[in-house]
């Protein structure tokens, strides 16, 4: 054998070994992050989460995104900020409060294109306008400072102060609507994604948006400043994966709704998928894609928080000030986008 032909041979067997034990080498595993939920969360707030799951966003993003559910947004709050979990999805507002108690997280990605509360009256009340709330009862899920702030603001855009109406609490979903439908309270102030099923159902509701701050999302996914830090190619590659699940409502619903149904673990029939896109119809508006062009789906305002916190601190309801750049970072917005849309809107499977 020629010298020449045996350095052919020789590095062709090299190159097939090296092939071969490349081929045995276990697969990277996947990083791992936690989600951190209160027990009571609605179904709908989740449902980017598990569109992502059912979907595959997350594994395409090399992501094992484990969710865990604690009693309350406190607790997950409490969980997050301290570093012992990753990421909370929740509105910004008990971050905002817990600030002051030395407690910081950061909105890096929304969950919404607007903002997310809403005041609602039935369609056969009195009440045509946001100031002719003044004086009634309004319903809200608890009296602590975070449910009060999630629509202070918008009261307060109108004149309104906190004793210009009485609050009450009405619990969640069915306890919160049943008192809206049987008088008990004349106004109710919540999500606008938990009242979505009962607009399917039928339930005419007149919704008041936040006239002020409808384009900034108050609600979305927040972590500890330490997390984003030391997580940070973890946390752009969550965000990725997130705004992958809401760009697949805009564009393909019922992938979407089949993903989220999957990702739930419960059997489901056609009618479920049906429903789901229903709901999907109702709010796709206010989901990060609402403009499925956009580069910037799912980035945090930073100037509509800034704005929401002046609001907070005007109308008493937050006691010291709290810079914007402590509770929300639009730094993200770059890797989340960082994708062909085309990839998920031509989904078929």
């Amino acid at each position: 054998m020629s010298n020449s032909l045996f350095h052919k041979v020789r590095n062709a067997v090299l190159g097939a070994g090296a092939m071969l034990l490349l081929a045995q080498a276990p697969a990277a595993a996947d990083d791992a992050l936690s989600v951190y939920l209160g027990a009571h969360t609605p179904p709908l707030m989740n449902a980017l989460n598990l569109i992502a799951s059912g979907a595959g966003f997350y594994k395409q993003e090399h992501l094992n995104v484990t969710t865990y559910r604690v009693p309350t947004a406190n607790d997950a709050a409490q969980i997050c900020a301290s570093g012992k979990g990753d990421i909370c999805p929740m509105g910004i507002e008990v971050p905002i409060q817990e600030y002051a108690q030395g407690q910081p997280m950061k909105m890096f990605l929304t969950r919404a294109s607007k903002f997310g509360y809403v005041i609602a009256v039935l369609d056969s009340s009195p009440v045509k306008t946001l100031a002719q709330v003044k004086g009634k009862i309004i319903g809200v899920h608890g009296l602590g400072s975070g449910d009060v702030s999630n629509f202070g603001g918008a009261l307060a855009s109108v004149g309104l102060k906190p004793g210009d109406y009485s609050l009450v609490p009405i619990g969640m979903e069915d306890k919160a609507i049943g008192q809206l439908t049987s008088g008990k309270v004349q106004v109710v102030a919540l999500p606008l994604y938990e009242l979505i099923p009962y607009l399917v159902g039928g339930l005419k509701l007149r919704i008041f948006h936040n006239p002020t701050l409808e384009n900034a999302a108050n609600a979305g996914y927040l972590a500890s400043p330490a997390t984003l830090k030391n997580k940070h190619d973890e946390i752009a590659r969550f965000s990725r994966a997130i705004v992958k699940a809401a760009l697949l409502v805009r564009t393909q619903p019922e992938f979407a709704a089949r993903a989220l149904l999957k990702a739930n673990g419960a059997p489901f029939t056609e009618a479920d998928v049906k429903r789901k896109m229903a709901e999907f119809a109702v709010w796709q508006d206010f989901l990060p894609a609402a403009d499925p062009n956009s580069h910037r789906i799912g980035t945090p305002s930073v100037s509509g928080m800034a704005t929401y916190l002046k609001i907070l601190k005007g109308a008493g309801i937050l006691k010291s000030d709290v810079p914007v750049s402590a509770v929300v970072t639009d730094e993200f917005s770059a890797a989340a986008n960082d994708f062909d849309h085309k990839t998920v809107e031509t989904m078929t499977k």
